[in-house]
């Protein structure tokens, strides 16, 4: 299937974003190779930036093997990310598994729809399907699920008002705390 072989979807260039460590666990070089599947689905104007540090040289070699170049661009570590963050039309942690995962936590600040990958702490990311969503945690199915949620522009922006209308403090687990104290 390609993009254009899908009922009602429009070409525009999806840019996508990820933070995190160039690290196994954080799976950035899963993010290659899901970018490589979506522009083998048509996609062929997105671009996927990823900020952080790490093993870059091995991020850059399968950058390389996918020939991902032109689509997949590394930012490096950023002192200030948000405003990378907040210009994406998607927020992605393609994690392996993640403890807690702030960058998530900040894209939806910025009201960034955000998707992350299952793993067994996923649900305490987001609210599925209202504040983000959940994509399997496998690459064939996770890219279709990004190629299906990135051609859902109604979705896209109902998951972005979600994150605008929430309050993502800490102030209610601080009194949680004080109350114990």
């Amino acid at each position: 299937m390609r993009w254009e072989d899908v009922p009602g979807v429009t070409a525009a260039p999806p840019c996508l974003c990820t933070v995190g460590r160039f690290s196994h666990a954080k799976g950035m070089d899963r993010a290659v190779r899901l970018a490589a599947r979506l522009v083998e689905l048509g996609m062929d104007k997105l671009r996927w930036y990823l900020i952080g540090y790490g093993d870059e040289q091995s991020l850059r070699r399968e950058i390389a093997a996918c020939s991902m170049e032109e689509h997949v661009i590394i930012l490096g570590k950023k002192d200030n990310p948000y405003p990378c963050m907040a210009a994406c039309d998607l927020y992605v942690q393609p994690s392996r598994y993640e403890g807690k995962a702030v960058a998530v936590r900040e894209a939806q600040i910025l009201g960034r729809p955000v998707a992350i990958t299952r793993f067994p702490t996923s649900s305490g990311h987001l609210e599925d399907g209202v504040d983000g969503v959940i994509i399997p945690n496998e690459e064939e199915a996770a890219a279709l699920a990004l190629f299906r949620l990135l051609n859902d522009a109604g979705r896209l922006e109902r998951l972005s008002a979600a994150c605008r209308s929430r309050d993502y403090g800490n102030r209610d687990e601080i009194l949680k705390l004080e109350a114990l104290i």
